[in-house]
């Protein structure tokens, strides 16, 4: 996600401030068996660090506008936030579908600021992925961010971990999937 649609957004900033709350993680974390989430026709299952709370916004109760995230990328028509210790998932249903050759671009731009973001398949789907230092507004802290982000027809789920080590990691993207 990047730091000016957040700043944007209200409701997304308090996401990410209370993932990035949770930097100090301990050492040794267990997750969750995956469990379903997600509006109907966009449901996906995922292993959190405990239950998640979640958030679903429609279009009339926001500025689609404050969510695109990038001057000429794709309106959002609803998103849907669930957070949980160190995990969030997002799942913005956009109100237009993204050309191909804008992909990799619409992609890039839910991920954190950086020029490391790796364009990888998932479950056949373009996604790209990326990791960024643990960072708050009063300074840097421990562990890492990673961030996932899958363009399904017209919907982008994104995933964001924040761990001290790359195996809490991918086992919480290990376990992402679809539901039908």
């Amino acid at each position: 996600m990047k730091a000016i649609r957040i700043a944007r957004t209200p409701a997304l900033l308090l996401a990410f401030g209370v993932l990035l709350a949770g930097c100090s993680s301990p050492s040794t974390v267990s997750i969750l068996a995956p469990t379903v989430h997600g509006p109907p026709g966009h449901q996906f299952a995922l292993s959190f660090l405990k239950a998640p709370s979640g958030l679903k916004v429609q279009a009339d109760e926001f500025d689609p506008a404050d969510l695109a995230p990038t001057k000429n990328g794709p309106g959002i028509h609803m998103f849907s936030r669930w957070t949980s210790r160190n995990v969030d998932a997002f799942v913005y249903e956009l109100a237009d579908a993204v050309p191909r050759t804008r992909v990799n671009p619409v992609l890039r731009s839910f991920l954190p600021p950086s020029q490391d973001a790796h364009m990888i398949t998932w479950q056949g789907f373009p996604a790209a992925t990326d990791a960024v230092p643990c960072s708050t507004q009063a300074g840097s802290c421990s562990g890492v961010v990673y961030a996932l982000v899958v363009l399904k027809n017209s919907t982008i789920y994104e995933i964001m971990v924040n761990a001290r080590t790359n195996s809490v990691t991918q086992a919480v993207f290990n376990s992402f999937r679809f539901i039908k």
